[in-house]
């Protein structure tokens, strides 16, 4: 993995990272408020030698001091100083049970002891603490060794009494609660990566370049609103998503350069990916290109194609390959979208034979004849070999990738099964991508899905009024400058608006007429060189300028 893909990992399950880290921190907040406080308090003690006249004795003595102060720190959580503290206070345990709350320190180079004692009640802290302190003395007073005066040679003072504690040093709510908050975001973002590691599904075009060195014609990011039955180039063919279709039709002209490419199988490693709708979308995109362009529907053993289309599906290719009808009798033209669709027709038992057979092979023949451009809506590639059959069959296979439902080593899979069999893979599409990942170049010069049909707010009429009076007003100079270069062009039938493309060298039909196209697409290229140079800002108002009708 790169670092970008930890990066986009991060993004991706910020707000799991966010839930954990909130959980954390909460739950580390109510264990600290569900605590007990407890209370230390501190007394100190001083150790000294007794004797010592001359100077040489006080350090003798001082060293002395400081070497058995260690030792009689680890008396104060002894019986033999504990027992005496249990009886004067009356406190009912017992002295290890009292060693647990009791402690000594020692600072370095010094012959302090540090008494502390910890209780749920200040004063009770603080009375254990100087008791503590009073049973040390006595005790060490005993084990000391004697002068010549038969006095004790050290002594413990108590230099600093313990008082009771304003606050508890515990539960710290503060630290507590960040520790909390740490340790759910350490969670957070390594179960994040986790899940970025373990996920082998294909959701990004570097996903795609990971299984394959095939190119990526193009991505189709998937559709936020209800979706109306009818492909994208028809319901909406200035959003996104269409222009994804078009660029993809156009990714295949430059492979049309190095190949003759007049058929193409479609297919995809699973079902649902979204092969049947990336066959009819890229069907009418060619149709705004050439007025022949038939669709296929291979898929023999779950044809969607008619049902899609809303047209007849009873008979169809399997029924010219039984030879039962003729090309002309199933071939129906799907409304006034200038595509023929021959459906499945009749499904056979045994589909895998009829697409082997001579007669196939025939028909694809005669078909290359009448179209430009053929689509074959195959079956899906892994479950069964129909897609490899039709590769063989066709110029090329297109190979539909739907992201976040095939995983890389299905697509290698796929990909690897289809070169064995000598198909030539032209490229791979990303089917239902993440806006996000391509939002950022279809972002300039078109709408969005929401805003191709998002309606205008009632309270802007009167200023989208003066703004459509100002619009109006441009496109009438640069329709009489287009009308002047374009003299000697064929005019359109009656009705026939086209879409100014020139910016793209594309001529696009508006909505209510559809997409078909008639003769040769080249004569109805824009031949006006200012309406070129202004296809751009046409298309960041969403707009398009229509050729003038004569």
């Amino acid at each position: 993995m790169e670092p970008r893909d930890y990066v986009a990992a991060l993004r991706k399950s910020w707000l799991l990272i966010l839930l954990v880290a909130i959980v954390g921190a909460g739950s580390a907040y109510g264990y600290a408020k569900s605590s007990a406080p407890s209370y230390r308090a501190t007394s100190k003690v001083f150790v000294t030698v007794e004797n010592g006249q001359t100077v040489s004795e006080l350090v003798q003595g001082s060293t002395f001091a400081q070497n058995v102060v260690q030792s009689y720190a680890q008396l104060v959580t002894m019986p033999a100083v504990l027992d005496s503290v249990i009886e004067e206070l009356g406190l009912g345990v017992t002295s290890r049970s009292l060693a647990r709350s009791v402690s000594a320190n020692t600072p370095l180079n010094t012959s302090i002891i540090e008494i502390g004692a910890v209780s749920g009640d200040p004063d009770r802290a603080a009375e254990i603490s100087n008791a503590v302190a009073t049973s040390l003395s006595a005790t060490v007073d005993e084990l000391a060794p004697r002068n010549a005066e038969g006095g004790s040679s050290v002594a413990v003072r108590t230099v600093s009494p313990a008082v009771a504690p304003e606050f508890a040093f515990w539960p710290n709510t503060r630290f507590l609660t960040a520790t909390g908050l740490l340790v759910g975001l350490v969670l957070g973002i390594g179960g994040a990566l986790l899940r970025q590691v373990l996920d082998t599904k294909v959701r990004r075009e570097e996903d795609v370049a990971r299984v394959t060195d095939m190119a990526l014609l193009g991505s189709v990011a998937a559709s936020r609103t209800p979706e109306s039955g009818r492909p994208v180039m028809l319901s909406r063919p200035r959003s996104a998503q269409a222009e994804s279709y078009r660029k993809i039709r156009a990714n295949l002209q430059f492979v049309n350069a190095a190949i003759e490419l007049r058929s193409l199988a479609v297919t995809s490693a699973r079902a649902s990916e979204g092969k049947s709708t990336t066959v009819l979308n890229l069907a009418l995109a060619m149709a705004e290109r050439s007025s022949r362009v038939l669709i296929v529907d291979a898929d023999l053993r779950r044809p969607t194609i008619a049902e899609k289309c809303g047209l007849e599906g009873a008979a169809g290719l399997t029924t010219v390959l039984i030879g039962n009808a003729g090309v002309d009798d199933v071939i129906q033209c799907w409304g006034d979208t200038g595509v023929s669709v021959m459906a499945a027709g009749a499904a056979p038992p045994n589909p895998l034979q009829l697409l082997e057979s001579e007669a196939m092979a025939e028909l694809l023949e005669e078909l290359k004849e009448r179209y430009d451009a053929i689509l074959f809506d195959a079956p899906p590639a892994l479950p069964v070999a129909d897609a490899s059959v039709l590769g063989r069959l066709a110029d090329g296979v297109l190979l539909v990738a739907g992201a976040g439902m095939v995983t890389r080593q299905q697509l290698r899979t796929v990909v690897d099964s289809l070169g064995a069999v000598g198909t030539e893979i032209v490229g791979v599409v990303l089917s239902r991508a993440n806006k996000r990942e391509i939002s950022d170049y279809y972002g300039y010069g078109y709408h969005s899905d929401e805003e191709a049909d998002k309606p205008e707010p009632a309270g802007n009429s009167g200023a989208s009024r003066s703004k459509s009076g100002k619009r109006a007003s441009r496109r009438s100079r640069r329709a009489g400058a287009a009308d002047e270069g374009s003299a000697e062009a064929e005019p359109d039938e009656p009705g026939d608006a086209r879409v100014d493309s020139a910016a793209t060298g594309r001529a696009e039909a508006v909505p209510e007429r559809g997409v078909a196209g008639d003769g040769d697409a080249s004569s109805r290229e824009p031949a006006n060189a200012e309406a070129a140079s202004d296809g751009p800002r046409h298309r960041r108002r969403g707009e398009a300028a229509s050729s003038p009708s004569r």
